[in-house]
């Protein structure tokens, strides 16, 4: 029997999708530009895996402050909706998880005890984690959020 596909993803404007079957070898994307792609991408899977999960971060409830545009907040929005849809009408199993559980699964403390060095803190961990891959502000929580479900630590 095959070991199921872990898709984890930060659906974020600058966020990522990445997935693997052992967690030895580790793909990352970029979140694609557009609807198409990032639909084409989820679909992909199918072929890779006949088992696949797909943990997808939810937006925050929190707010997201006065730094962070409108048009950001927008698309991360959109980019969600369009996974979870995707996703469901592959089949696919979907996990939904909050940044605060994947977050606190790492011990990251909070957001306002690093203020702008928050992003960087995330980066640190991951690459911490994930040596030998190359870990950016762009998917440093989607691998976060693998890590987290590799260990059974979100949902």
């Amino acid at each position: 029997m095959t070991k199921p596909l872990i898709v984890a993803v930060d659906p974020g404007q600058s966020g990522a999708i990445v997935w693997t079957q052992d967690f030895v070898d580790i793909q990352v994307e970029k979140m694609p530009a557009s609807d198409v792609e990032v639909a084409q991408l989820i679909a992909s899977f199918h072929v890779l895996a006949k088992d696949v999960v797909i943990y997808l971060e939810e937006p925050s409830t929190a707010g997201y402050g006065p730094l962070i545009p409108a048009s950001s907040i927008a698309r991360l929005a959109q980019n969600f909706g369009l996974i979870y849809g995707a996703s469901i009408a592959m089949g696919f199993s979907l996990r939904r998880t909050k940044p605060q559980a994947w977050q606190a699964a790492h011990g990251l403390g909070k957001k306002k005890d690093h203020g702008k060095g928050w992003k960087n803190h995330l980066k640190a961990k991951a690459l911490e984690l994930y040596p030998n891959l190359d870990v950016t502000l762009v998917n440093a929580d989607a691998l976060l959020i693998l890590d987290a479900a590799r260990r059974g630590a979100i949902n």
